[in-house]
């Protein structure tokens, strides 16, 4: 499944992201567009493991549908790509720390496990200006530990309501399939890196349309959300 700032440095990644703004053409925002029909609602779209080599690619393909979307990082690839953690910044997108190496962070000892989301956090904020505020644990391995160290680091944890299981090399077919059976205010899994998921963004969209459904961003629920039976979390999607 799914798998320290200094002034200058946050200034530098803060100045970055403004001239990329300033090169790249403008974001759709799909709740802008008088066309773009919501009223069942909102689910989010969001992608681990990235940035990858695929990210520019699946920012793409996210303008040209005119949706916004989340894009969980892990720490080791922001790291080797830091140009595309501050693209999917510059498109509007939001960035979520997904640890830094990817790990069952209910294995790991305590410093160990707080380090994954510390660093990886401190790192985006270098690159970006602004730390995450969401957090999915790497194969929604999760305790109270786990989600407490989050929660010190001002993090809501997001696990997922519907998996797409495209990490498993699905065709296209069925990772739409898979995505359009969210329900309104749910949060649909899918992966950076992937052909099969890349070329399933557009129809992705255009069956959540034919919903009536928008992509939306990450909010904290204060009602808990199921994501299996025996686990909960606290988010939800909801208008840009």
């Amino acid at each position: 499944m799914t798998k320290h700032s200094r002034p200058r440095a946050w200034l530098g990644a803060a100045l970055a992201a403004l001239v990329t703004v300033a090169l790249l053409p403008g974001t759709a925002r799909a709740d802008d567009d008088p066309e773009r029909n919501c009223s069942a609602g909102y689910v989010a779209l969001t992608f681990d493991d990235g940035p990858t080599a695929a990210t520019p690619a699946y920012l793409k393909a996210l303008r040209d549908a005119g949706v916004r979307a989340t894009f969980f990082v892990t720490g080791a690839a922001a790291r080797e790509r830091p140009e595309g953690t501050r693209r999917i910044a510059a498109a509007g997108h939001h960035i979520g720390n997904h640890s830094y190496t990817h790990p069952n962070l209910v294995a790991l000892d305590a410093a160990a496990a707080f380090a994954e989301l510390r660093d990886t956090s401190r790192l985006v904020r270098e690159q970006t200006g602004r730390a995450p505020r969401l957090f999915r644990p790497p194969f929604g391995s999760t305790d109270a530990r786990t989600r407490q160290d989050a929660a010190r680091l001002g993090m809501t944890e997001v696990i997922w309501t519907t998996d797409t299981v495209d990490w498993s090399g699905i065709p296209t077919d069925a990772v739409v399939a898979n995505a359009l059976a969210v329900r309104p205010g749910g949060i649909v899994l899918l992966h950076d890196g992937l052909p099969n998921t890349l070329a399933a963004i557009p129809r992705i969209v255009d069956g959540l349309a034919a919903r009536k459904l928008c992509a939306g961003r990450i909010v904290r629920s204060a009602e808990p959300v199921q994501a299996w039976p025996g686990l909960t979390f606290h988010a939800r999607a909801a208008r840009w």
